[in-house]
């Protein structure tokens, strides 16, 4: 005959089993282990520029990035002396 103390204390442990985390399952692993695979074929699939390309690429992004902010910089300077002609409404 079991006692009320028992049966609680076995509820208790089946709740307490029942919250453990779960072990991996194989196909997670086997998972894991196609895409770290798929993940190397695609690393090795990667062409970078050489050199001169980058030298090139780089210059022109300076070159875009300075030019669009001096017109950026002339807006701005443009707009500023409205609102001063304008006395700052």
């Amino acid at each position: 005959m079991t006692t009320k103390a028992q049966t609680r204390a076995g509820a208790g442990a089946k709740i307490k089993a029942q919250e453990r985390p779960a072990k991996p399952k194989s196909g997670r692993v086997a998972a894991l282990r196609r895409l770290a695979a798929d993940l190397r074929s695609e690393w090795r699939k990667i062409s970078w520029p050489d050199r001169e390309t980058t030298r090139k690429l780089t210059l022109l992004v300076m070159g875009l990035a300075t030019v669009l902010g001096l017109i950026l910089g002339a807006v701005d300077a443009l707009f500023v002396r409205l609102w001063h002609l304008l006395g700052g409404l």
